[in-house]
Protein backbone atom coordinates (compact mmCIF):
# COMPACT_ATOMS: atom_id res chain seq x y z
CA UNK A 1 0.00 0.00 0.00
CA UNK A 2 1.54 2.83 -0.87
CA UNK A 3 1.57 5.88 1.59
CA UNK A 4 -0.13 8.44 -0.25
CA UNK A 5 -2.46 10.67 1.26
CA UNK A 6 -6.09 9.60 0.78
CA UNK A 7 -9.14 12.74 -0.21
CA UNK A 8 -9.88 12.57 3.83
CA UNK A 9 -9.61 9.76 6.61
CA UNK A 10 -12.36 7.73 4.64
CA UNK A 11 -11.11 7.69 1.21
CA UNK A 12 -9.42 5.03 -0.61
CA UNK A 13 -6.02 5.25 -1.38
CA UNK A 14 -5.30 7.69 -4.37
CA UNK A 15 -2.85 4.74 -5.75
CA UNK A 16 -6.18 2.60 -5.62
CA UNK A 17 -8.20 5.37 -8.41
CA UNK A 18 -8.37 3.96 -11.78
CA UNK A 19 -6.48 6.09 -14.67
CA UNK A 20 -10.01 7.35 -15.68
CA UNK A 21 -10.80 8.64 -12.25
CA UNK A 22 -7.01 9.81 -11.59
CA UNK A 23 -7.39 11.82 -15.10
CA UNK A 24 -10.60 13.11 -14.38
CA UNK A 25 -9.61 14.62 -10.96
CA UNK A 26 -6.26 16.21 -12.54
CA UNK A 27 -8.02 17.19 -15.36
CA UNK A 28 -10.65 19.69 -13.01
CA UNK A 29 -8.25 21.52 -10.86
CA UNK A 30 -9.90 21.20 -7.71
CA UNK A 31 -8.22 19.56 -5.73
CA UNK A 32 -4.89 21.11 -3.61
CA UNK A 33 -1.79 20.95 -5.71
CA UNK A 34 -0.36 18.86 -3.23
CA UNK A 35 -3.34 15.95 -3.49
CA UNK A 36 -2.97 16.63 -7.55
CA UNK A 37 0.98 16.05 -7.66
CA UNK A 38 0.32 12.88 -5.67
CA UNK A 39 -2.51 12.03 -8.80
CA UNK A 40 -0.18 12.87 -11.34
CA UNK A 41 2.64 10.34 -9.93
CA UNK A 42 0.08 7.75 -9.43
CA UNK A 43 -1.42 8.61 -13.15
CA UNK A 44 2.28 8.32 -14.61
CA UNK A 45 3.42 5.45 -13.07
CA UNK A 46 0.08 3.59 -14.53
CA UNK A 47 1.18 4.97 -17.25
CA UNK A 48 4.87 4.14 -17.18
CA UNK A 49 3.43 0.27 -16.46
CA UNK A 50 1.01 -0.52 -19.25
CA UNK A 51 3.57 1.24 -21.67
CA UNK A 52 1.77 4.49 -22.49
CA UNK A 53 2.47 7.98 -23.77
CA UNK A 54 6.13 9.45 -24.97
CA UNK A 55 7.45 9.13 -21.34
CA UNK A 56 9.75 6.16 -20.32
CA UNK A 57 11.25 5.77 -17.23
CA UNK A 58 14.92 7.19 -18.18
CA UNK A 59 14.07 10.11 -20.45
CA UNK A 60 12.77 12.14 -17.42
CA UNK A 61 12.37 10.70 -14.19
CA UNK A 62 15.23 11.55 -12.17
CA UNK A 63 15.59 14.77 -14.20
CA UNK A 64 14.45 18.29 -13.52
CA UNK A 65 13.33 19.62 -17.13
CA UNK A 66 13.00 22.92 -16.72
CA UNK A 67 12.18 23.48 -20.96
CA UNK A 68 11.27 21.76 -23.71
CA UNK A 69 11.68 22.55 -27.42
CA UNK A 70 9.23 20.52 -29.98
CA UNK A 71 10.33 19.84 -33.18
CA UNK A 72 9.03 17.91 -36.43
CA UNK A 73 11.29 15.28 -37.63
CA UNK A 74 10.31 15.81 -41.15
CA UNK A 75 9.96 19.84 -41.17
CA UNK A 76 13.28 19.91 -38.71
CA UNK A 77 15.73 17.96 -41.00
CA UNK A 78 18.86 20.36 -40.42
CA UNK A 79 18.35 19.95 -36.57
CA UNK A 80 18.06 16.55 -36.60
CA UNK A 81 19.88 15.37 -39.27
CA UNK A 82 22.84 15.46 -37.15
CA UNK A 83 21.59 12.22 -34.85
CA UNK A 84 22.04 10.11 -37.79
CA UNK A 85 26.14 9.71 -37.78
CA UNK A 86 26.10 9.92 -34.76
CA UNK A 87 24.08 7.04 -33.85
CA UNK A 88 25.65 5.03 -36.36
CA UNK A 89 28.77 5.58 -34.52
CA UNK A 90 27.61 4.68 -30.92
CA UNK A 91 24.89 1.99 -31.73
CA UNK A 92 27.02 -0.18 -34.85
CA UNK A 93 27.58 -3.03 -31.94
CA UNK A 94 23.51 -3.06 -30.93
CA UNK A 95 21.90 -5.77 -32.15
CA UNK A 96 20.86 -5.69 -35.62
CA UNK A 97 16.99 -5.10 -34.98
CA UNK A 98 17.92 -1.88 -32.71
CA UNK A 99 20.13 -0.54 -35.64
CA UNK A 100 17.54 -1.26 -38.17
CA UNK A 101 14.97 0.76 -36.04
CA UNK A 102 16.77 3.60 -35.08
CA UNK A 103 17.48 4.21 -38.60
CA UNK A 104 14.40 3.69 -39.58
CA UNK A 105 12.71 5.63 -37.00
CA UNK A 106 15.26 8.81 -37.66
CA UNK A 107 13.77 8.31 -41.52
CA UNK A 108 10.41 8.06 -40.57
CA UNK A 109 8.66 11.68 -41.21
CA UNK A 110 5.74 11.38 -39.01
CA UNK A 111 7.99 10.87 -36.32
CA UNK A 112 8.29 13.75 -33.30
CA UNK A 113 10.91 15.40 -32.15
CA UNK A 114 11.42 17.07 -28.88
CA UNK A 115 14.49 18.39 -26.85
CA UNK A 116 14.60 18.52 -23.18
CA UNK A 117 16.86 20.23 -21.29
CA UNK A 118 17.40 19.37 -17.67
CA UNK A 119 19.43 19.71 -14.40
CA UNK A 120 20.64 16.54 -12.71
CA UNK A 121 21.57 15.43 -9.29
CA UNK A 122 22.94 11.75 -9.19
CA UNK A 123 24.19 10.53 -6.35
CA UNK A 124 26.84 13.26 -5.23
CA UNK A 125 27.12 14.48 -9.05
CA UNK A 126 25.24 17.59 -10.57
CA UNK A 127 25.06 17.61 -14.28
CA UNK A 128 23.29 19.81 -16.61
CA UNK A 129 22.32 18.80 -20.17
CA UNK A 130 19.65 17.48 -22.57
CA UNK A 131 17.62 14.70 -24.30
CA UNK A 132 17.34 14.65 -28.27
CA UNK A 133 14.15 12.80 -28.06
CA UNK A 134 12.76 11.05 -30.71
CA UNK A 135 9.24 9.18 -31.01
CA UNK A 136 6.55 8.09 -33.46
CA UNK A 137 3.06 6.31 -32.89
CA UNK A 138 3.11 2.33 -32.92
CA UNK A 139 1.60 1.05 -35.90
CA UNK A 140 -0.93 -1.32 -34.49
CA UNK A 141 -1.85 0.55 -30.87
CA UNK A 142 -1.57 4.29 -30.87
CA UNK A 143 -1.41 4.79 -27.33
CA UNK A 144 2.13 3.18 -27.48
CA UNK A 145 4.96 4.37 -28.95
CA UNK A 146 8.33 3.46 -30.52
CA UNK A 147 11.24 5.75 -28.59
CA UNK A 148 14.91 6.44 -29.12
CA UNK A 149 16.27 9.05 -26.97
CA UNK A 150 19.97 10.56 -26.68
CA UNK A 151 20.92 11.83 -23.20
CA UNK A 152 24.28 14.38 -22.86
CA UNK A 153 25.28 15.47 -19.74
CA UNK A 154 27.91 18.37 -18.27
CA UNK A 155 29.21 17.28 -15.35
CA UNK A 156 29.19 20.30 -12.69
CA UNK A 157 32.62 20.94 -10.60
CA UNK A 158 33.00 23.31 -8.23
CA UNK A 159 29.97 25.01 -9.21
CA UNK A 160 30.46 25.61 -13.29
CA UNK A 161 30.46 23.56 -15.98
CA UNK A 162 32.57 23.54 -18.76
CA UNK A 163 30.51 22.99 -21.82
CA UNK A 164 31.83 19.45 -22.41
CA UNK A 165 30.30 15.90 -22.44
CA UNK A 166 30.79 13.55 -19.52
CA UNK A 167 28.05 11.31 -19.47
CA UNK A 168 26.21 10.26 -22.41
CA UNK A 169 23.61 7.49 -23.08
CA UNK A 170 21.40 6.26 -25.76
CA UNK A 171 18.09 3.60 -25.05
CA UNK A 172 16.89 2.44 -28.57
CA UNK A 173 13.33 1.44 -27.19
CA UNK A 174 11.01 -0.28 -30.41
CA UNK A 175 7.63 -0.97 -28.69
CA UNK A 176 7.76 -4.82 -29.71
CA UNK A 177 10.81 -5.03 -27.22
CA UNK A 178 9.29 -2.33 -24.03
CA UNK A 179 6.59 -4.10 -23.93
CA UNK A 180 8.81 -7.23 -23.28
CA UNK A 181 10.42 -4.92 -20.38
CA UNK A 182 13.47 -4.97 -22.87
CA UNK A 183 15.61 -1.68 -24.34
CA UNK A 184 18.90 -1.17 -25.58
CA UNK A 185 20.92 1.22 -23.75
CA UNK A 186 24.39 2.35 -23.76
CA UNK A 187 25.86 4.35 -21.39
CA UNK A 188 29.35 6.27 -21.12
CA UNK A 189 31.22 7.95 -18.47
CA UNK A 190 35.25 7.38 -19.27
CA UNK A 191 34.98 8.73 -23.37
CA UNK A 192 37.60 8.24 -25.43
CA UNK A 193 38.75 10.75 -27.51
CA UNK A 194 36.74 10.34 -30.89
CA UNK A 195 33.45 9.60 -28.42
CA UNK A 196 34.33 12.60 -27.07
CA UNK A 197 34.71 14.59 -29.79
CA UNK A 198 31.46 13.15 -31.76
CA UNK A 199 29.11 13.73 -28.51
CA UNK A 200 30.58 17.35 -28.55
CA UNK A 201 29.54 18.26 -31.91
CA UNK A 202 26.15 16.87 -31.45
CA UNK A 203 26.11 18.70 -28.19
CA UNK A 204 26.83 22.10 -29.73
CA UNK A 205 24.69 21.61 -32.16
CA UNK A 206 21.78 21.12 -30.08
CA UNK A 207 22.77 24.23 -28.16
CA UNK A 208 23.11 26.31 -31.03
CA UNK A 209 19.61 25.89 -32.17
CA UNK A 210 18.39 26.22 -28.28
CA UNK A 211 19.95 29.79 -28.32
CA UNK A 212 17.81 30.27 -31.72
CA UNK A 213 14.47 28.78 -29.88
CA UNK A 214 14.69 29.95 -26.55
CA UNK A 215 12.83 32.89 -27.45
CA UNK A 216 10.20 31.65 -29.98
CA UNK A 217 6.82 31.00 -28.18
CA UNK A 218 5.93 28.59 -31.15
CA UNK A 219 9.03 25.66 -30.31
CA UNK A 220 7.90 25.79 -26.25
CA UNK A 221 6.29 22.66 -25.56
CA UNK A 222 4.27 23.14 -22.47
CA UNK A 223 0.79 21.85 -20.69
CA UNK A 224 -1.08 22.34 -17.73
CA UNK A 225 -0.50 19.11 -16.23
CA UNK A 226 3.35 20.16 -15.99
CA UNK A 227 2.66 21.73 -12.55
CA UNK A 228 1.81 18.69 -10.67
CA UNK A 229 4.65 16.21 -12.46
CA UNK A 230 7.47 16.51 -10.16
CA UNK A 231 10.40 16.28 -12.99
CA UNK A 232 9.30 19.19 -14.77
CA UNK A 233 9.94 22.52 -13.27
CA UNK A 234 12.47 25.56 -12.63
CA UNK A 235 16.23 24.74 -12.24
CA UNK A 236 17.26 23.56 -8.98
CA UNK A 237 20.58 25.11 -9.54
CA UNK A 238 22.36 26.94 -12.59
CA UNK A 239 26.29 26.42 -12.90
CA UNK A 240 28.22 28.96 -13.93
CA UNK A 241 29.10 29.14 -17.52
CA UNK A 242 25.76 27.11 -17.83
CA UNK A 243 25.16 26.40 -21.54
CA UNK A 244 21.27 27.29 -21.22
CA UNK A 245 21.20 31.06 -20.40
Amino acid sequence: MSDAPALDDQSIDIEELSMPALAREISLQKRPNTLLVKMMNALEGKRQAKGMGWSRAWNKYGLNVFRTHRADVGDDREYFEAAAPFLQAFIEHAPEDYVSFAHELLEDPSAMGFTFYHNHDLDEEQFEGLTLSFGRKHAEDKTKRDRLDIILEDLRVDGQVDGRIDRLRIYVCPWSHYADKEFHLIEKTDLAQDEQQQCQALYEHCIRYYHEWKGNPERQWSHWSTRYIDYFGPRTFIPQNSSFT
